[in-house]
């Protein structure tokens, strides 16, 4: 089994569609609203496609190769990008049905050496709700490590919880 990041295709545009509007993970990010379809067509042929120092983001798809198929099994984002400062944000999605096979953190580690090597950057950074276990996992196992706690940073209900700082430094 071999994974790679690519550029987001036309032919993706239905799968990030249905990741962009599952309201089950809204908690983990600051969406109020529903992305259309156009939305997301008019991001992959304009936004996608610029330079990522013009844009300060960017989106790769994650791609699985077994036996000759390849099946897109998650995302993973570049925001951010501050070129002065040598820094990004970094978030990662995995489809429900391939969570917790490994794919998030070679993922992750293919990014930093793409960010390290080509953009030479010298950190990237995740914030990460404190309730978001499995998150917290993946980025300690990448790699990253929790440098600061920002108190009461998300609203969950009727109260606040606290988002974890992650950085993996160069």
């Amino acid at each position: 089994m071999d994974l790679r990041l690519r550029a987001v295709e036309l032919s993706d545009i239905d799968r990030i569609f249905e990741w962009e509007n599952d309201f089950s993970l809204w908690n983990l990010c600051s969406t109020r609203t529903p992305f259309s379809r156009y939305a997301i067509e008019d991001y992959v042929k304009s936004v996608q496609n610029y330079d990522i120092y013009t844009t300060k983001q960017i989106r790769f798809m994650i791609d699985i190769i077994e036996n000759n198929d390849v099946i897109t099994v998650g995302c993973v984002d570049l925001y951010d990008l501050e070129p002065d400062n040598l820094r990004a944000g970094v978030g990662v999605l995995i489809d429900t049905k391939y969570r917790n096979m490994g794919y998030a953190s070679m993922a992750i580690d293919k990014l930093w050496l793409y960010s390290r090597d080509i953009l030479h950057l010298n950190q990237l950074f995740a914030h990460i709700p404190e309730d978001n276990i499995s998150s917290l996992r993946l980025f300690s196992k990448c790699g990253f490590k929790e440098t600061a706690i920002l108190r009461q940073w998300l609203r969950r209900g009727d109260g606040f919880i606290d988002v974890k700082l992650f950085q993996k430094i160069k």
